[in-house]
């Protein structure tokens, strides 16, 4: 979660559990070392869930997956 946050990614978290959530926000209290995030992108891969295919439509203002993402997939 450190990770994505410091990358600016939005997250979901699905828990409503009240201690879940306090260890979530545990997050704010320490940064991530330039190895750390390094050793994150180049050793783990990254991928997208939804790529956005359902919102793709030949009568609508989006027409491929391609035109979504400008080019980022």
């Amino acid at each position: 979660m450190r990770w994505a946050y410091e990358e600016g990614v939005n997250m979901v978290v699905k828990s409503f559990k009240k201690e879940i959530l306090e260890e979530n926000l545990k997050i704010f209290d320490w940064s991530l070392t330039e190895d750390e995030k390094q050793r994150i992108s180049t050793e783990i891969s990254q991928s997208r869930i939804v790529d956005g295919e359902v919102y793709i439509s030949e009568k609508g203002p989006i027409k491929s997956v391609a035109e979504m993402w400008d080019g980022e997939i």
